[in-house]
């Protein structure tokens, strides 16, 4: 299915009304859209036009086949796929650096089982996606892997930090992004997609920002799967196209200056209607790469998607690989609910009624202590079987705070996870 998009641009109704009449539809490795034309090449396309018909010509005909040639005639390639000058993009607000993260977002790393070509902690269903390998082959793509986002704000810009597990390589077509909730039902209402920035400088380039105008992203279930032909059209607006749009300066990308595993996007406020309270989540993208397709899982049924996990048997990958993205949590706000694909809350032990002693002067305070092993818990039973794999040497961090809150401590686990 190839979708079409529109790029929203504050020109006259006429002018609107033309360019809706020639929207090209594509899709491809850089994010599967080609931009609305501009108006040079809408400019170019009428001038061709009306000389055709002041010479009197048919605007479809094709031109005469060479005299005594058996070949079919060449067609001369129509006016709106003919090169046009690329409008020059001038900005007047770059963005700065990153402060301290508000809020983060942890993520499994699939490192760890990369070797065996396998995930865990994929949840097709409910979309929280860990699929940083290639179809078919499982190969591993550490540059897809994501182990944390953090978001903070500094008006006008609000950053989002996507921490990778390696660097994308030189000339990589991966997407990064991250995707807004307004409404906070579950359905995406903005989505914010990069392509691999090469350089520490800020650039529009490759950045493109959608819209779901007709809220169907999600469809009637958001976050759960539901069988596909998908009903809606997914993020069909397009809004900024490398800078093309009501705002050139509205969204940017690039590595950090300090990791270049790390990427970082920087979005203005008011491209969300000055929201100050919203769901979000970071997302890498190799694969499909088509905003028209949101939610995946109502695209692809589970079977054509595959499986990371080595005992499904829907293993492995197939049309749904190369994706990685996140829970989502809060901005602006402290979720007392469980969300639609909200990051998990934590539990509130519910108090039971016990007789009060009173303390002795020179009693030392009451010492509390947490215990758990890491493994990989491969029949979902809750219960550690032989064969199951321990992890040691691996840092686990306790949070201070609703989920996911902020680092109190951290340990590592020792030989027997």
């Amino acid at each position: 299915m190839r979708q079409r998009y529109r790029l929203i641009l504050p020109f006259t109704l006429l002018l609107i009304a033309a360019l809706a009449c020639s929207l090209p539809g594509a899709t491809g490795p850089d994010v599967g859209v080609i931009a609305t034309q501009t108006l040079q090449a809408l400019a170019t396309q009428i001038a061709a036009t009306q000389q055709a018909a002041a010479a009197g010509g048919d605007q479809g005909a094709t031109a005469e086949p060479p005299s005594g040639g058996g070949g079919a005639a060449t067609e001369a390639p129509p006016a709106e796929f003919t090169a046009a000058p690329t409008p020059t993009v001038v900005h007047s607000s770059i963005p700065g650096s990153p402060g301290a993260a508000s809020h983060y977002i942890t993520d499994r790393s699939s490192r760890a089982t990369a070797a065996e070509r396998r995930a865990i902690a994929d949840n097709f269903d409910s979309l929280l996606l860990e699929r940083p390998f290639s179809a078919e082959a499982m190969d591993y793509k550490p540059y897809l892997d994501l182990t944390r986002a953090e978001i903070s704000a500094s008006s006008p810009w609000i950053y989002v930090q996507l921490f990778l597990e390696e660097a994308p390589p030189e000339g990589s077509e991966a997407l990064y992004g991250v995707e807004i909730d307004l409404n906070k039902d579950g359905g995406g209402d903005w989505l914010i997609l990069g392509r691999a920035p090469a350089s520490t400088e800020w650039t529009t380039e490759g950045v493109r920002v959608y819209h779901d105008a007709n809220d169907d992203v999600g469809g009637s279930k958001p976050m759960r799967s539901e069988a596909p032909p998908q009903s809606g059209d997914g993020y069909e607006d397009m809004v900024f196209d490398q800078g093309q749009g009501p705002d050139p300066d509205a969204a940017w990308i690039r590595r950090s200056p300090g990791n270049p595993a790390q990427i970082q996007i920087a979005f203005k406020h008011s491209l969300i209607g000055l929201d100050g309270e919203f769901l979000w989540n970071g997302w890498t993208d190799e694969g499909p790469r088509e905003p028209g397709w949101y939610d995946y899982n109502d695209h692809f049924s589970v079977q054509e998607a595959g499986s990371p996990a080595i005992n499904s048997s829907y293993y492995p990958l197939k049309a749904l690989a190369q994706v990685d993205n996140t829970c989502r949590w809060a901005f602006g706000f402290t979720p007392t609910d469980p969300l639609p694909g909200l990051c998990p809350l934590p539990t509130t032990p519910t108090p039971t009624a016990t007789a009060t002693a009173t303390p002795t002067p020179t009693a030392t305070p009451p010492v509390g202590s947490i215990y758990g092993v890491l493994w990989e818990d491969s029949d979902s039973d809750g219960v550690i079987d032989g064969s199951e794999r321990r992890f040691s040497n691996v840092q686990v961090r306790l949070n201070r705070g609703p989920c996911p809150g902020y680092t109190e401590t951290t340990r590592t686990s020792g030989s027997g996870g």
